[in-house]
């Protein structure tokens, strides 16, 4: 059976809602949290890339996006109470789960989790308030078991979505390793290829980015193990791909073992680009090491 994207599991769980008024519209708040949480993700690393000489055309942007995001988180914080109750951030900085003690090794957390409520200056680093932000204790207090399985089955869409992006990421990356970098003849040309390159590595740095945020939420809503063991940790060796084995017909590394997302079932897109079908060729042939 395919792993379902976010989109299908919201789509299921409003269709068999029950009729509780207050969990009504829930799971689309907490998709749209979801949403907002992935933007403050790729601001946060954004916010790392811009370099020190950035026009003022490119902070301008950046400034734009934080004050955009704040504003959709603003509005997310006032609809809260509607589904968690009007005292969820009662004693918050006592309560909230700060999932940065959950420590998997992987080193790649780019934000802290400190709760910073309507405050612009943190629009790329403020906690929302979803039940795993809240931890279990708090979200039994307060009736929120049933937005606790949402959450989970949410966050195990938002992972497939993650791992689906990141396989054809590193898929196309592979591409231009094999086209651009290898055929590149001229300085112009290495650097435009280089540059692609570059340009790919931080589109799967945002992607990784959220499928480990998104791992270690499951993880404090208390996910069952089968659902860990599925959804592993990633790690920085799982991303390589190496410009010696882009070419599909290199001797000695038809045998190179691949990560283990390249053998889940996640979802696809209807629409595929062209250059898949070279993918399909270079993705068994992916080194990991």
């Amino acid at each position: 059976m395919t792993a379902q994207t976010t989109k299908l599991i919201e789509m299921d769980i409003i269709t068999n809602q029950g009729l509780d008024g207050r969990m009504r519209g829930a799971a689309t708040w907490m998709a749209r949290v979801l949403k907002a949480k992935e933007s403050q993700i790729i601001l946060a690393i954004d916010v790392c890339h811009i370099h020190a000489r950035a026009t003022e055309t490119q902070r301008l942007s950046i400034a734009r996006r934080q004050d955009c995001l704040q504003m959709q988180i603003d509005r997310l914080c006032e609809s809260a109470s509607q589904f968690l109750g009007e005292d969820w951030n009662e004693d918050i900085s006592d309560n909230l789960i700060s999932t940065t003690d959950i420590d998997e090794g992987d080193g790649e957390d780019v934000f802290s989790d400190t709760f910073h409520p309507q405050d612009p200056n943190y629009s790329d680093a403020v906690v929302l308030p979803l039940p795993s932000y809240l931890g279990m204790q708090q979200a039994n207090r307060l009736g929120l078991l049933t937005m606790v399985d949402q959450e989970l089955r949410l966050r195990e869409g938002q992972a497939n979505d993650a791992l689906h992006e990141l396989r054809v990421l590193l898929a196309h990356k592979a591409v231009i390793f094999q086209t651009d970098v290898r055929h590149a003849r001229t300085y112009n040309m290495t650097t435009r290829a280089w540059g692609k390159v570059g340009s790919a590595d931080v589109k799967v740095q945002r992607h990784a980015a959220i499928y480990r945020r998104c791992r270690k939420q499951m993880i404090a809503l208390n996910a069952s193990g089968n659902t860990l063991n599925r959804y592993k940790m990633l790690r920085k060796e799982d991303l390589k791909i190496s410009a010696t084995i882009a070419d599909p017909n290199a001797r000695g590394h038809r045998d190179d073992t691949l990560a283990w997302f390249w053998t889940m079932d996640v979802p696809w897109d209807t629409e595929v680009n062209d250059w898949m079908s070279e993918c399909k060729m270079i993705a068994p042939h992916v080194n990991t090491g």
